[in-house]
């Protein structure tokens, strides 16, 4: 090797000091090499953005970017333990990437010498970075960043592409380093002060995607014998600097490779750069990995990784390494029967037809989906069928039958007593008995190998009772780190749904969104609508004042036309009534206006508050007009102080008012009260 070639056969350039482009960051970033290392203690005021983003947070190591925890693809988090275990060991946090978001992580130091590799990346594939969240990753000599995309659920990518050295594509199966926490160096990871909002990801483009795209690799013999947690805690064996050598190193990668079938990459980059001499080398190594993709020669097998370990007085670790983790056997255990029930067909002719819970709408011991848009009215339809079962009374003039209903609010829970309090009185049932349950704790019916579904069902039935109905508000808050457009994901959420059913005997009915084209039904995989029993569309007129709400599917009963219902104002917040969409007619006191329900939304996902500009600036990104003109609009729907509140379509208070009584230059507040 050459004095300017590391032990990995990868030639260091040799670059001193900072690029014109390196040192603008690090003024953007308000850091430096001298004052930097003061700022140590992580701060992550801003973590309610990822569970808009539908992304997760998950515990890395203090001051550093390695997950805290083994088998942390698989976990199931707590986005509040979380937090609560970041500020209290002062941990730094990592984002959990599912399998719809890729960031393009940027790290200048591998730029080839007189390059820019990320503006030739997006000069060739027409990458906008302009409209991607944005992150300075806190590197106090030279400042790195990560760019958040879509991308489709489908498409599995390679780390990075060629051509484009220190540019690298993380998704499904990695995470980044959060905002908020520390960098090794001492600087803070932060938003860029030009980024959009985290939840406002553009799409990759789809040159991008395709120019990336994973190949089909051919599976060699023996290839994939191992997990990569196994080859994490095997590696824990084995000294990386015992592997300086090149050869010796490249051949043990060769050998994890084959034995992961090429999962093992962060594994093996967070044991190789555990090495002092190539801490700062995760890119390389990342990028040698990639290259054996290509490598169609299985000579470097398994055999070598144990042959290694044997020396070391090892072996390759057993698939149950990691302990601490609650595994949930996916088989039911068998009970022993005494007989089987065979059913001649007289048998099956002579069963009971299925029983109606709502007429026309849900049978009993039913497995059922309530979808439509954002916004469609489909949470106000699960909640007034569940107080009409809950409470005994008719669904709008159908007999219901009465019992237990369990509502899981993982989305929208704050505003639910309002509801139910106004369908009391809009029934003038304010002293009767209503036997509902309402759980806001987070769940997660699509973990894999998680015994939290099955600990959750025994609560059910030990601490509830009896029960007719459970509505799980909404699909996408309780599957976490699942591709809804995943049949085995899904699978998982299916399996979940019936276990619920078949252990408490209850309907079990869950929200879920439309896809973009609402003709086309529910968002996902067509495993889930082969599933239910009963689907039910939700669609708001364009008034705003009225849904239609159509029976799509009806396994076991011929399908009813469409109902009809308006949207009233009812105390503080709504309720339905039956009516004929044609004459919808809602007392809202006006029409709805579109940039107050905005503001509501916005203003109440981040704690009961927005800046006016920060909303300013999102209806600039979605109308496309310019900032006056948005604040006008935001003048003319939203009045100055609580006194003068104007109430959203869902009782929400929203008023104007400065951040600052005595210095209104500091700006202004769009607040809600609930």
């Amino acid at each position: 090797m050459t004095a300017h070639e590391n032990a990995h056969g990868v030639r260091d350039r040799g670059r001193k000091g900072t690029t014109d482009q390196e040192s603008e960051l690090s003024r953007t970033h308000g850091t430096n090499d001298a004052a930097g290392h003061a700022a140590a203690t992580p701060s992550f005021e801003a973590a309610s953005e990822y569970r808009r983003a539908r992304l997760d947070l998950i515990p890395l190591r203090r001051r550093d970017k390695v997950p805290a925890d083994k088998r942390w693809q698989e976990r199931n988090y707590d986005r509040g333990e979380v937090l609560e275990r970041a500020r209290r060991d002062g941990l730094n946090l990592g984002v959990r990437l599912p399998a719809d978001v890729v960031v393009v992580d940027v790290d200048p130091r591998n730029f080839p010498a007189g390059r820019d590799s990320l503006a030739e990346l997006a000069a060739a594939f027409g990458l906008d970075l302009t409209s991607a969240p944005h992150v300075l990753t806190g590197n106090l000599s030279h400042p790195g960043h990560h760019f958040y995309f879509r991308k489709p659920a489908g498409a599995v990518l390679l780390d990075s592409v060629d051509g484009f050295e220190g540019v690298e594509l993380k998704s499904l199966g990695r995470q980044v380093v959060a905002p908020g926490s520390v960098h090794p160096t001492g600087g803070l990871y932060r938003w860029a002060p030009d980024s959009p909002p985290l939840h406002d990801m553009p799409d990759l483009p789809a040159r991008l995607v395709e120019a990336a795209r994973r190949p089909e690799r051919r599976r060699g013999a023996g290839a994939g014998e191992i997990t990569a947690e196994q080859l994490a805690a095997s590696l824990e064996y084995l000294d990386p600097m015992d592997f300086r050598e090149h050869d010796a190193w490249r051949e043990l990668m060769m050998a994890c490779h084959h034995a992961t079938d090429g999962a093992g990459r962060q594994e093996f980059i967070d044991w190789s750069t555990s090495d002092p001499k190539f801490a700062d080398h995760e890119w390389i190594v990342g990028r040698r990995w990639d290259s054996l993709h290509a490598d169609r020669d299985d000579a470097v097998t398994i055999a070598t990784l144990r042959r290694r370990l044997n020396e070391a007085g090892s072996d390759i670790a057993p698939p149950d390494a990691a302990e601490d983790f609650d595994v949930w056997d996916e088989v039911e255990p068998a009970e022993e029967r005494s007989r089987w029930n065979f059913l001649s067909l007289d048998d099956v002719e002579s069963l009971p037809p299925p029983k109606w819970l709502v007429p026309g709408v849900l049978t009993e011991g039913s497995l059922a989906a309530i979808y439509g848009a954002p916004e469609s009215g489909k949470s106000f339809l699960a909640v007034d069928m569940s107080m009409a079962i809950a409470g005994g009374i008719d669904w709008h003039g159908r007999q219901v039958e009465r019992g237990g209903v369990l509502y899981i609010a993982a989305e929208g829970a704050p505003g639910l007593g309002k509801r139910f309090c106004a369908w009391k009185v809009d029934r003038c049932a304010q002293g009767r008995r209503f036997d509902l349950h309402l759980m806001r704790d987070d769940l997660n019916l699509a973990a894999e190998k998680d015994g939290g579904v099955r600990a959750f069902v025994r609560a059910v039935t030990d601490e509830l009772g009896p029960l007719r109905l459970i509505v799980i508000d909404t699909l996408n808050q309780t599957a976490a780190g699942a591709d809804e457009n995943s049949a085995k994901d899904m699978g998982r959420y299916i399996a979940s749904m019936k276990l619920l059913r078949n252990v408490t005997g209850a309907a079990v009915v869950v929200v879920h969104h439309s896809g973009k084209d609402l003709s086309k039904g529910m968002r996902g995989s067509t495993a889930l609508l082969g599933a239910m029993d009963t689907t039910v569309e939700v669609e708001r007129a364009s008034d705003g004042h009225s849904i239609k709400v159509t029976v799509k599917k009806q396994k076991d009963a011929e399908r009813e036309p469409p109902m009809r219902f308006n949207m009233e104002k009812v105390g503080d917040s709504l309720v339905l009534r039956p009516t004929v969409m044609a004459d919808a007619q809602g007392e809202f006191g006006g029409a709805m206006d579109p940039i107050l329900e905005l503001a509501r939304q916005e203003a109440n996902e981040r704690g009961g508050s927005i800046p006016l500009k920060e909303l300013a600036e999102i209806i600039c990104a979605r109308d496309g007009g310019a900032d006056a003109t948005a604040r006008r609009k935001i003048r003319s729907a939203i009045p100055d102080g609580r006194s003068n509140a104007r109430a959203s379509i869902d009782g929400f208070l929203v008023w104007l008012e400065p951040m600052d009584e005595r210095n209104p230059k500091l700006g202004i507040l769009v607040r809600t009260e609930g």
